[in-house]
């Protein structure tokens, strides 16, 4: 769980340092700065640039959850490492010679190699953990994504004050993920009976309490999979939550900078705090909704709803609230940003568990399938948001069409998942089922039925 904890940071570090980088790559100050090169790329150019990860991302999704399932998580993620190290590390020299559009070339290859990490932590997780412990940890493991977060963008608002400037960010990111790709390589492992490192009784205690194949690589019952309408809810609820997340991600450096009129330096350390306030949100979630769960409380099909409702509705009250605020309310405004990430963190213990709730053999594959079409917008939301913005990201009207078209859409993806959602576990995640269903009638009636309560029990 550390070390899955450990991708996530380092990993989101690589996606989220653009939306800092960029502007510096940009940054008119210094364009008399000898020691660092700047690029006069408008606001159309850096939507394109910020939206190429996502469209690697996107296009992998599904290939990711297959590889994940057939090989495991350990050696997708390690090459995710290695990748992104080499890429980050090359990039700079990419930059100078292509110009922006190696840049993008950079980031769709970044993508491709990403979209491993949310079907492959899925996978992982369905293999490592029983169901009584599986949402607290998830949180954990999830809330990594946060702390990345958290970390680039301040971190990449400092290396790019330095004397050679926006070049640091990527070499800095480049040495962690080789870093980061060795410590996974020692010390993780795709499933309990493959790791090295810890006792027999150990592995036993921890495969006795999985429901979920260990060994056999079952068929992937596609047909059944995407016949459920439960996953067709958590597909329209990933769609709000990730076109919500992009926005923020995406674009909060240039609304601090542009339209709160905050400097580069103090919006990339302020971008971090509502990411602060998303992974506590994360992690008081994934524990809340656990307790209440165990204790019996709420059935886990009430408390994903109710958690998920939080994050939701919260997000989109924020925005609303966020889209009538302007420079002269900068406090007001931050301490919004904070609050709504803080209740949109609440999604770790709603949607986002539904797939292992449903399907723990097929989690890494279902979130593959959700994450495919939600990521759609992922690659949208940058192109709608600069379209709408007419590259004026200081007119603060224009900023508030984009809070409320996303807070219209969080309410209502919320609503569906509201009517449609299941926590039921399917009878097609049995690894068996395929076989089954095609099995002879005959072949498949018990041998003997029993006549009478006693023989019932007693069977």
């Amino acid at each position: 769980m550390i070390c899955m904890c450990l991708n996530m940071i380092a990993l989101f570090i690589a996606r989220g340092s653009m939306a800092v980088a960029v502007l510096a790559m940009t940054d008119i100050n210094r364009k008399n700065d000898a020691s660092v090169t700047i690029y006069e790329w408008d606001k159309k150019t850096q939507g394109l640039i910020l939206s190429s990860f996502f469209w690697g991302y996107m296009l992998m999704q599904i290939p990711a959850g297959l590889l994940s399932k057939r090989f495991g998580g350990k050696p997708v993620l390690l090459v995710s490492l290695l990748a992104n190290g080499l890429l980050c590390g090359l990039l700079p020299t990419l930059a100078q010679v292509g110009g922006w559009q190696i840049v993008c070339v950079c980031r769709v290859v970044m993508g491709l190699t990403q979209a491993c990490l949310f079907p492959a932590s899925h996978t992982l997780l369905g293999r490592w953990l029983p169901g009584h412990e599986r949402t607290s940890y998830t949180g954990i493991v999830y809330g990594g994504s946060q702390i990345g977060t958290i970390i680039a963008m301040p971190v990449s608002g400092l290396l790019a004050e330095t004397a050679l400037g926006w070049k640091v960010i990527f070499y800095t990111i480049s040495g962690l993920m080789f870093l980061t790709a060795s410590i996974w390589y020692l010390f993780s492992a795709s499933s309990p009976k493959e790791h090295k490192l810890m006792s027999e009784e150990e592995r036993e205690y921890i495969e006795s309490g999985l429901n979920t194949s260990q060994g056999k690589i079952p068929r992937t019952p596609w047909r059944y999979i995407l016949c459920t309408k439960s996953l067709w809810a958590i597909m329209i609820a990933h769609i709000g939550c990730s076109v919500g997340f992009v926005m923020f991600f995406v674009d909060m450096p240039t609304y601090l900078e542009r339209g709160l009129q905050i400097s580069l330096k103090s919006s990339a350390s302020l971008s971090a705090l509502p990411y602060v306030g998303m992974w506590i949100g994360n992690i008081a979630s994934a524990s809340v909704c656990e307790k209440v769960y165990n204790r019996g409380l709420l059935s886990i099909a009430a408390c994903r709803k109710l958690f998920n409702s939080i994050s939701f509705f919260g997000m989109a009250i924020g925005l609303i609230a966020l889209s009538f605020m302007g420079p002269e309310n900068k406090a007001m405004a931050i301490v919004t940003l904070i609050s709504a990430l803080t209740l949109s963190g609440f999604y770790a213990a709603g949607f986002m568990m539904s797939h292992l709730d449903l399907s723990p053999n097929y989690a890494g594959v279902m979130l593959s399938i959700t994450n495919f079409v939600a990521n759609t917008g992922s690659v949208l939301t940058p192109i709608m948001t600069s379209v709408i913005l007419r590259n004026d990201p200081t007119d603060l009207s224009r900023w508030r069409i984009v809070f409320l078209i996303i807070a219209a859409l969080s309410v209502v993806t919320n609503i569906v998942f509201l009517i449609f959602g299941s926590a039921e576990r399917q009878p097609w995640d049995d690894p068996d089922f395929v076989d089954r269903r095609k099995a002879d009638p005959e072949e498949i009636k018990p041998a003997l039925k029993p006549s009478n309560e006693k023989e019932d029990l007693k069977n």
